[in-house]
């Protein structure tokens, strides 16, 4: 069975009904994050504070830049899960940060612009020169 569009939209409004009520703003799943050091708009930032504006980007606010640099650099490794002791599911309320965020333009799409020479420059790293020209 395909799912509906308002299936998934009564999912996800659920979801972020069920995190909102669960999530303490403790900021657990922030500090076991092993990709905040990668996001230096967050640094220096109380992890209370980026899970404060994580929600706000879930419910369509417009969050703050330390939040939103939070949201960009997750990779769902999964470490906040393990850390929440609420079972809020940190992953996935990025996750869905990240969509509303996307939707509401507070966080900025990627420039994909470059990105195809540059797999063609390390595809050249890996290929013989009968398939380069065979494939680039």
């Amino acid at each position: 069975m395909v799912a509906r569009h308002e299936d998934w939209s009564a999912l996800r409004a659920s979801e972020t009904a069920r995190m909102l009520d669960a999530c303490t703003r403790c900021g657990a799943c922030a500090e076991a994050c092993p990709m905040l050091p990668y996001a230096p708009a967050a640094a220096g930032a109380a992890a209370p504070d980026l899970v404060r504006g994580v929600l706000d980007a879930l419910t369509g606010g417009p969050s703050d830049p330390a939040a939103l640099a939070w949201i960009a650099a997750c990779t769902r490794t999964g470490s906040c899960n393990a850390a929440c002791p609420h079972g809020v599911n940190p992953m996935l309320m990025l996750r869905l940060a990240k969509w509303r965020a996307n939707e509401t333009g507070a966080l900025a799409k990627r420039d994909a612009s470059e990105t195809m020479s540059r797999v063609k420059v390390f595809a050249r790293l890996g290929f013989t020169e009968e398939e380069q020209k065979q494939w680039l």
